[in-house]
């Protein structure tokens, strides 16, 4: 799976799981690529994950929660 800038994830099995966001990737040559992720409820909560991980879906699944902040931002308007 290709994971890009904008997509959303949750932990796999989560009762109540937060949904983070992809803010950027790092590849830096020689190591592993990672994620910076953002949680959405909180985006001061920050933490790194390798792509790898991110990607294992017994881990991360994907969600479509920048979706959803784009449609509670547009009903604010």
């Amino acid at each position: 799976m290709t994971i890009e800038v904008g997509q959303c994830f949750v932990k796999t099995g989560a009762a109540y799981p937060d949904v983070w966001q992809v803010a950027s990737i790092a590849e830096p040559p020689g190591f592993v690529a990672h994620a910076r992720l953002v949680r959405l409820a909180n985006p001061d909560d920050r933490k790194t994950l390798s792509l790898v991980a991110l990607g294992d879906r017994r881990q991360f699944v994907p969600h479509h929660g920048g979706e959803i902040l784009k449609r509670r931002l547009g009903n604010l308007a």
